[in-house]
């Protein structure tokens, strides 16, 4: 067997903690994946991995061979991209994590602008709105909103995400419209669950400065999908990231409020395993996606 390629199969084994998953992720069977393993354990004459049904772990041997793994193969690609700088086409499949809102709003409408540019790459949309392993579940890129955690995964900012307050036009026509924040506590606010404090809205205006408000409504929900709904629907005002209702504003399906009140914007980043070579698959989404924040 290719020995780089077993190596690959092994640390992302180990990475996954998982034979199926990485066999999905390689496009290949469960035993071709144990194959591989093995291979290694008989050129090395040690045992690397102690497998169970339930668990799997590496062994002393395993644990050295596994960082001597990474920076092998670390050291290849860097080889690779350094001789071939100019000359390599980004290739391969690119596994993309994003939450479902900025999935479906930012990077589909782009994607096929993308994949005529770069015909070589294959996209895998991975939709969740909860931060995952990056490195466990074999994931090349993320895009992700808000304050950032501590982590070893290595940052791009692409953007920042300005939010606004918006309401449908029957909505307005029905029960008047809010001229200061003071006023959304008479009216139905549509609210973000996973929020941390779902009914506390802070504004920020040059006249009034720093303001919050307590609001009330009937509606909460744990998905942005759900909160536009409603509120095209006419259930209530709701808050939303600019980029995710700029389509509704411009076909006069929703209409922005308090325009002269400012919510906190939040930064859009992309982040990616720290790593010394950064594939160009990445480099090339990372830069793409970049250029239409911009836009």
């Amino acid at each position: 067997m290719d020995v780089m390629l077993s190596m690959a199969v092994f640390r992302r084994v180990v990475e996954a903690k998982n034979f199926s998953a990485v066999a999905r992720e390689c496009n290949m069977s469960q035993s071709t994946v144990s194959k591989h393993i093995a291979a290694l354990e008989e050129r090395l004459g040690t045992k690397l991995l102690n497998r169970s049904t339930r668990s799997l772990k590496l062994t002393e041997a395993g644990k050295e061979y596994y960082h001597h793994c990474i920076r092998i193969l670390n050291d290849f690609q860097e080889a690779e991209a350094s001789v071939g700088k100019g000359k390599i086409k980004p290739t391969g499949t690119l596994r993309i994590n994003t939450s479902a809102a900025f999935g479906r709003t930012f990077i589909l409408p782009y994607l096929s602008e993308f994949l005529e540019q770069y015909p070589e790459i294959n996209v895998e949309l991975l939709f969740d709105d909860d931060y995952v392993d990056l490195v466990k579940e074999g994931i090349d890129l993320a895009i992700r909103i808000g304050p950032l955690a501590d982590s070893t995964l290595i940052a791009r900012k692409l953007g920042s995400g300005p939010r606004v307050v918006v309401a449908s036009p029957g909505y307005l026509v029905k029960h008047g419209r809010p001229k200061k924040p003071a006023d959304l506590v008479e009216h139905d606010c549509l609210l973000y669950s996973l929020q941390k404090s779902p009914d506390r809205w802070y504004f920020n205006s040059l006249q009034e400065g720093e303001e919050s408000v307590r609001v009330t409504g009937r509606l909460q929900a744990s998905s942005p999908d759900a909160i536009c709904d409603a509120t095209l629907n006419g259930l209530g005002i709701s808050v939303l990231h600019e980029w995710y209702v700029r389509k509704y504003l411009r076909e006069g399906k929703l209409i922005m409020i308090l325009k002269d009140y400012k919510l906190a914007a939040y930064d859009i980043h992309a982040v990616y395993p720290e790593r010394k070579f950064v594939p160009q698959k990445v480099k090339s989404m990372i830069e793409f996606l970049a250029s239409k924040m911009d836009k």
